[in-house]
């Protein structure tokens, strides 16, 4: 498959455990939907809302579970940095990621607007389709 450098999809991952941020920013990387990822990482939800104020993006994965943000007792932060994203006005697709595998959570997280849910550890081809078809549904900036 030809990649097209022209066609760079941007893809902002946030998460608060370092080692998770690289081995999705590598396995991201090595997709190849005949486009390039750039790839911006956040270790946390306040550094993403800094982010997402000054960059758009064609994709954004985040973890269910991260400090700084929401009730830490119900451990549904992702769900509280999903609805600040949205009110930043960004529309951009949102995969929400959880080693948790309460189907409760992943309920919350498609009705307040995710566009999936991955379960920690992950499947790589449901990581891979679900970034393609995130991708595909990607505004246009």
């Amino acid at each position: 498959m030809t990649i097209n450098p022209k066609a760079t999809k941007r893809v902002l991952i946030v998460d608060d455990q370092p080692h998770v941020l690289d081995v999705l920013r590598e396995i991201v990387g090595s997709f190849r939907h005949r486009h390039a990822y750039e790839i911006t990482t956040a270790r946390s939800a306040a550094d993403a809302l800094v982010i997402l104020q000054r960059e758009r993006f064609d994709l954004i994965l985040m973890d269910m579970v991260m400090p700084e943000i929401g009730d830490p007792l119900l451990t549904r932060q992702g769900i509280d940095l999903l609805k600040r994203v949205r009110d930043l006005g960004v529309n951009a697709p949102v995969l929400i990621m959880s080693g948790d595998w309460e189907s409760r959570k992943e309920a919350d997280a498609l009705i307040e607007g995710a566009f999936g849910y991955l379960h920690k550890p992950f499947d790589l081809r449901e990581l891979d389709h679900l970034v393609a078809r995130a991708i595909g549904c990607a505004p246009h900036r």
